[in-house]
This record gives structure tokens, C-alpha cells and sequence, in this order.
């Protein structure tokens, strides 16, 4: 244990922020929240400050602020988004700052000011938070919840909770990453009371059986099964009993962190909570590459102008139908993954068959169906050999591909419609014309000059959950 509050106290003291850094902020915020409520007041609206700066539970890396504008139920969605949308661009234009419209449920103003990343989210005002009328209502609520039950000694657990998920790559609810939210982490301190609590009972966790209510808003838990299928932790929201606030875990996320959890109880060190990606060695990664033996395939594209929340669910579909276009063709996937970033896009597989014979073996129906037989040899009489085994017609026919490269080369090159028809999504579809095939140490060259492509690369080699 002594070795274990060392690395929490190094920790604590890397990601707390400073006085100095709190003033900063502060005065950033306070800076914002004025030109706000000049804003809203004369709209005869409200606002509210969000997220992890109200709450005390943010690191010090952090320069985000999330702002909602609170309009009445009464307040047609149409008039929500126009007036909301144009508030938001006032504030921002009276700070000197700058912005994007980018799209949730609805539409808000992303704005970068002084260096700091503000989000002006306009919402409904909802009294009762099972009846709101888009995801965003719930934020005030979850505000109220959090205040009310959070002590500021447990304001440090949660920084430590955060930082953990950090590191080990589960941080954040978005498509992207399908990991442990902000809110999730608060909720689960509450409930354990500390970071160490919190990995240890998370370390005994069983995919599905994980239950935690809060509110007790359930006399008795649930068929987790059938009730939240494929969600293997149920956290219920206390401020709304129909919602798992946990439901955007991956199955893989959720292991990923059990087995993280483990590891740190069993050897605790700070490498745990890194700061940040290292820079990962390209030459190792591709030696790494090699001593398997297989053959790496991507296709790398232009990122296409989409927000992550629909862009990483049609890279997942693209990704899974690239990897049955080559299965349906015999060659054989070990594993496939996709990666983004500001620019590129990149469907990433690894292949334990690549090349194939010029011919395959067709399996026929027996001899002793004369019908199906002679449909058969009519099939395949003049392709090849045809003979018996057993008691079935056998035959052997020319493959059209027999390299995995060129066979995805030509499929890619579909026109944009089929594509779209033939499975691979609309937004990946499209920038399918600008597409490069990378194969084996084309692949690793491009990581060379890309640290987070890298890292990609090797936390795929690294078995990402155990």
C-alpha cells in the first residue's frame, strides 16, 4: 500500500491544477460567463455552466467549458435552434472569438476563445428529466445531482479515475471511443467513494452483472440481459430511471478497464496515468509487424467532413464490409480496426491469407440426385476437372482474384452508388475516388511521420484488453 499512495500522491500532483492555472481559467471563465449572461438576460433566457470545471473534477489539461442556454418548454424546437444559434454566435463575436456550427441532436456553436474550447448548447429547461425532449436536457440535472453529491474530498478520486481511463485509452462516451464519460466516472466515485475502491471492485466486475442504482429508482435489479443487451456495466442515471448512463461501453472497453484495474492493484505504477502518448518506435513496431508473419491491408482516404459521432459507426461498417468482400473471396482476416484523424482516414487489416491458388474446389450434391447432378455438370462442364468423392460431384473452377491487394482495388473502385449499394457507408463511399491501398511497410511508413497512427498501430499489435 505504501508503494500504491506514492504513485496517487505523484499522480495527484501532475494533473491537479496549480493556483496559477486556476486564476488563469478563472479569469477566461469569468470573461465568458459575463459576455453570457449579457446575452441570454437580453433574451429574456438563462444559462448554465456544465461539465467538470463546476463540479471541481477537472485536470489541469482541460480547456473546455461547456455553457447551455436554457429555454422555456414552451419554445418550438425550430425557434430553439435559430435563436439558440444565433445567441451563441453573438457571444462569440463580442469575445473576438471564433466558431463552428457542429451537430447533435441538434445544432450548437463550437467556439474556440482566448485558447479555450467553449460549447454554447442550447436546451430545454425541463422541470422533470424523464420527459426531456432531447439528450442535452439532462445536463442540468446531472449538474444538480453531481453538486449535491459530490464532496470536494472526492473531487481528487475522480481526477485519479480520469486520468486512469486516459492512459489506458477508455476515456470518453463519444462513437469514437465508446469508453467511461465524465459523468460516468463521477457517478462511480459516489459510489465507491475512492479511485482505489473503485478499480478494486471494478477488477471482480462480470460483463453484465455490474448493476449500480444510485437513487434506487429499482426495487430489485433487473434482467440485465434482456433489458440491456450488450451492455456489460448498467449504471442507472439518478435523474432519470430509464437511462444507463454506462450504455455507450464497449464490451472491449469494459474488459480493457477490469483488466487495467487488475494489473495496477497486482504492480501500481504511474505509467498507468501517463500524461499524454509516447512516442512510439516505428522500427520495433514494424520488427513486431514481421514476426507474425501476416500481411497488413488498409485503405487510406481523405477524412471526410463528418463529426466522430458519425463518422467512426460508417468507418466501423465500412471496415466490416472490406473485411467480408475479402472473406466472401476466401482470403481469411485475423483482425481489422479503423483510425482518424484531422486529415486521414484509414480501414486497417491484418490478414492471415492473402494469395491464393488460381483454382477452387466446388463441393456438388450427390450422384445419386440425377436432377441436381445434371444441373451441376451443365454448371460446370468445360471450367475444369469434374469428379467424385464419395458420394458427391466435385469440380474445380478458375478464381477471378487470387491476390487480396488487387482484388479490394478493384472492388474500391466501384462507383460511388455502388458502393453505397453494396454496403460500405455514404460519407466513406464518396471519398473512395481518392483512396490509397497500403500493404505490409507501406503501412508502417506512414506511421513514421504520425505518432498517433503509430500508437494506433501498436496498441493493436499489443493485445488491447489482456
Amino acid at each position: 500500500m505504501a508503494k500504491t499512495g506514492a504513485v496517487i500522491e505523484n499522480v495527484l500532483r501532475k494533473i491537479t491544477p496549480s493556483d496559477s492555472v486556476r486564476k488563469k481559467t478563472g479569469r477566461a471563465l469569468s470573461k465568458i460567463e459575463n459576455a453570457t449572461g449579457k446575452a441570454v438576460k437580453e433574451e429574456g433566457l438563462t444559462y448554465t455552466l456544465a461539465g467538470s470545471y463546476l463540479r471541481d473534477t477537472w485536470l489541469k489539461d482541460k480547456k473546455e467549458f461547456d455553457i447551455f442556454i436554457l429555454f422555456p418548454e414552451s419554445v418550438s424546437r425550430e425557434n430553439l435552434e435559430k435563436r439558440g444559434m444565433s445567441i451563441g454566435k453573438s457571444i462569440v463575436k463580442t469575445l473576438n472569438g471564433s466558431y463552428e456550427i457542429a451537430y447533435a441532436e441538434h445544432p450548437y456553436i463550437r467556439a474556440l476563445v482566448d485558447g479555450y474550447a467553449v460549447d454554447f448548447v442550447p436546451c430545454y429547461d425541463i422541470k422533470d428529466a424523464s420527459k426531456i425532449k432531447s439528450a442535452v436536457d439532462r445536463t442540468p440535472h446531472h449538474n444538480k445531482f453531481i453538486v449535491k453529491s459530490l464532496t470536494p474530498a472526492l473531487s481528487s478520486e475522480v481526477r485519479l479515475l480520469k486520468q486512469f481511463c486516459k492512459s489506458i485509452g477508455v476515456y470518453g462516451s463519444d462513437l469514437r471511443v465508446e469508453g467511461f464519460s465524465g459523468y460516468l466516472s463521477e457517478l462511480l466515485i459516489i459510489r465507491y467513494r475512492s479511485f482505489l475502491n473503485t478499480v478494486s471492485e471494478a477488477s471482480k466486475w462480470e460483463a453484465g452483472k455490474v448493476f449500480i442504482d444510485l437513487e434506487k429508482h429499482h426495487k430489485e435489479v433487473p434482467d440485465t440481459g434482456k433489458r440491456y443487451p450488450n451492455q456489460p456495466l448498467i449504471v442507472i442515471d439518478p435523474v432519470d430511471r430509464n437511462r444507463n448512463v454506462a450504455a455507450a461501453l464497449s464490451p472491449a472497453n469494459f474488459e480493457k478497464f477490469k483488466e487495467s484495474a487488475k494489473s495496477f492493484l497486482k504492480k501500481p505504477d504511474e505509467k498507468y496515468f501517463r500524461l499524454g502518448k509516447a512516442k512510439v518506435n516505428v522500427k520495433g513496431l514494424s520488427r513486431d509487424a514481421k514476426k507474425r508473419n501476416t500481411r497488413l491491408l488498409s485503405v487510406m482516404f481523405p477524412r471526410p467532413d463528418a463529426v466522430d459521432d458519425v463518422l467512426y459507426p460508417q468507418m466501423r461498417k465500412s471496415a466490416k464490409r472490406v473485411k467480408g468482400i475479402l472473406e466472401d473471396a476466401d482470403f481469411r482476416i485475423i483482425g481489422h480496426d479503423v483510425w482518424c484523424d484531422s486529415k486521414n482516414c484509414l480501414l486497417f487489416l491484418e490478414l492471415e491469407v492473402w494469395s491464393l491458388p488460381k483454382i477452387r474446389k466446388v463441393i456438388g450434391p450427390p450422384t445419386f440426385s440425377k436432377k441436381h447432378s445434371e444441373e451441376f455438370n451443365r454448371k460446370y462442364k468445360g471450367q475444369g476437372r469434374i469428379w467424385v468423392e464419395g458420394s458427391n460431384l466435385v469440380t474445380e473452377v478458375k478464381r477471378k482474384y487470387t491476390d487480396a491487394g488487387t482484388l479490394l482495388e478493384e472492388e474500391l473502385s466501384a462507383s460511388e452508388k455502388k458502393l453505397r449499394d453494396s454496403g460500405i457507408a455514404s460519407h466513406i463511399a464518396k471519398y473512395m475516388k481518392k483512396k490509397e491501398i497500403l500493404t505490409d511497410s507501406a503501412v508502417i511508413q506512414k506511421a513514421e511521420s504520425n505518432n498517433e497512427l503509430a500508437f494506433f498501430l501498436s496498441d493493436y499489435f499489443k493485445n488491447k484488453v489482456l
